[in-house]
């Protein structure tokens, strides 16, 4: 058998390199459109987005679809003004809408565990009345006003009329467990939301011999009635804006021995009805939260 030369060997494995390397190029060629659109195919678009809304699935889930694909190569949208319009005709939500045009998940909200520490120039915030005792604040225990009576029948009846008779709201109790040691003392009110300290009146309670009381309105007489507490029991005071729903309460003149109260009205004083004599009449209403406290002798 002849022995094939050395050239020739060479040219023979030259030709078969060469055909293999044209057959690989004609294989990339029909294969590589097909290997292009299939992975095209898993990127989601529009029509995903649109498809899954038409589904029922929530927006969360939707959302949680699109935040899922690894990288911006997993996402084909279509986020023009033309294509928002489309999207939005097939109604789908803004929320996904936002989700589509930035696919980040939003930035994490660490919130501190820590307790805010409270001003000490200031009462806690909570609603109250508090008297400045010292460094500290002293609560002055509240309460709801709900008992009321009437007075002067005697007057009225023994006059046949002519002088009225008046309602009186009922504070419990002949002294105050709120006492306070300092005759002109400093008050902070924390208010309720909406509130200002001119809804608040200081007054003077009438002490008997288990209970106070003050004048809510009266009715009947010649002057036929009216509603309010009596501008003499009245005793002004200045508030000063300290904070958020804070105010700082200041008086002009010393306070005698007594029993007193800061009145936060709540309900409607209604009119006392007048008219003839032995006519009907009706009482005076107050309702609303008291702050009582006494000074000492």
């Amino acid at each position: 058998m002849p022995r094939l030369s050395s050239s020739v060997l060479h040219r023979s494995a030259f030709v078969a390199a060469l055909s293999l390397l044209i057959a690989l190029l004609f294989s990339y060629s029909v294969l590589s459109p097909s290997a292009v659109a299939q992975e095209s195919s898993k990127r989601l678009t529009n029509a995903d987005i649109i498809s899954m809304c038409s589904l029922g699935l929530s927006d969360d889930v939707i959302i949680a679809k699109i935040r899922s694909v690894s990288g911006s190569d997993g996402l084909n949208f279509d986020t023009s003004v033309d294509g928002l319009k489309s999207l939005k005709d097939a109604k789908v939500s803004d929320a996904v809408l936002k989700a589509m045009i930035n696919p980040a998940l939003p930035p994490t909200v660490v919130v501190s565990g820590a307790p805010m520490t409270p001003d000490p120039n200031l009462p806690p915030p909570e609603v109250g009345v508090y008297w400045k005792d010292g460094p500290t604040f002293a609560l002055v225990q509240g309460r709801t006003l709900t008992q009321q009576k009437a007075g002067g029948r005697a007057a009225s009846f023994f006059t046949n009329g002519i002088r009225s008779e008046h309602w009186d709201a009922v504070v419990e109790g002949p002294i105050s467990a709120n006492p306070v040691k300092d005759r002109r003392p400093i008050f902070y009110f924390y208010v309720p939301d909406g509130d200002t300290a001119s809804d608040y009146v200081l007054l003077t309670l009438e002490k008997k011999s288990d209970h106070r009381e003050f004048q809510v309105g009266s009715f009947g007489g010649l002057t036929g009635g009216k509603a309010g507490i009596k501008k003499e029991k009245q005793i002004p005071f200045r508030a000063e804006h300290a904070g958020v729903r804070i105010y700082k309460v200041t008086l002009d003149a010393d306070l005698k021995p007594g029993e007193y109260a800061f009145f936060l009205g709540t309900g409607a004083q209604s009119n006392m009805s007048g008219g003839d004599l032995g006519a009907s009449r009706s009482g005076g209403s107050a309702s609303g939260k008291i702050y009582d406290f006494s000074i000492p002798q």
